[in-house]
């Protein structure tokens, strides 16, 4: 078989698990499974970039649920050094 004739598939990963480690590092006084609810359609988008994608908006994949969340919890939103 022709080497060139294979094709390389690469999978994000699972953004849900992300996305509940930066709600429970959050700590309590809001209702998590509403906000999670709300923050997933833009988080699974943003999950779907390749990693090139995710660099010109300034991010990288581990920060993609402190992106959504960085409207209603500024303190934990990315910084473009971080980045």
């Amino acid at each position: 078989m022709n080497d060139k004739s294979l094709v390389e598939l690469n999978f994000a990963p699972p953004i849900d698990p992300a996305i509940d480690q930066c709600l429970a590092s959050l700590g309590f006084g809001f209702n998590p499974a509403a906000l999670r609810r709300a923050i997933r359609p833009e988080a699974l988008r943003l999950n779907a970039k390749s990693d090139g994608e995710l660099f010109l908006i300034g991010i990288r994949r581990a920060q993609i649920p402190a992106y959504v969340l960085r409207h209603r919890f500024p303190h934990i939103a990315p910084t473009a050094a971080a980045a």
